[in-house]
């Protein structure tokens, strides 16, 4: 939460008697907390995958996004297109796919900093990858984070995308495009 909306939300406590006055020297830092962070990364998840599809003029089915924020953060994107998975610069219009790579992956690197930055300062553990679904016909989308503690971080980047695109592969033969269920995660 930031400074403000913190500090506004313990003033109504105070106004509502639920809390001291001095109760509000407690809200003066401003410092990002580990929700703040995860509020921006939220944010920051939603945006990417939107974009994602948005890029596609909405003409996917279901579009994933692995999201590398190791030392050389990448986008690699993936779409559900008449019932097959395919990668973002395998599509056919020549349009959409200089829109990707011109406009959607160099953000990747800027991405990683800024959102990075958050959990540092809240000196929370970073995100190593983030994998990022979403379902036309419902609208929903879901994220998946593999923190830089994890061991599943120290995983090349390669072998994470090789797994979940084929695990996905063979999954979405038997899941509807309105299922409003998230599919598998690797790993």
């Amino acid at each position: 939460m930031g400074f403000f909306k913190r500090f506004f939300k313990k003033v109504e406590t105070v106004n509502k008697r639920e809390a001291a006055i001095s109760d509000l020297d407690s809200e003066f830092y401003l410092g990002t907390s580990a929700e703040d962070a995860s509020n921006f990364w939220i944010e920051t998840a939603q945006n990417i995958i939107v974009n994602s599809v948005k890029a596609t003029n909405n003409t996917v089915e279901r579009a994933f996004v692995l999201v590398n924020m190791g030392e050389e953060p990448s986008f690699d994107i993936f779409y559900q297109i008449d019932g097959s998975l395919v990668m973002w610069n395998q599509l056919e219009n020549p349009n959409i796919t200089e829109k990707i790579q011109t406009e959607l992956l160099p953000q990747a690197s800027h991405v990683a900093a800024a959102v990075n930055g958050e959990f540092a300062q809240a000196k929370h553990p970073k995100i190593a990858f983030a994998e990022l679904q979403f379902e036309w016909a419902t609208g929903a989308w879901f994220s998946h984070v593999i923190w830089e503690d994890n061991d599943n971080a120290k995983q090349v980047k390669e072998e994470v995308l090789s797994k979940w695109f084929n695990i996905l592969s063979e999954e979405i033969k038997t899941k509807t495009l309105d299922s409003d269920t998230k599919l598998s995660w690797y790993p």
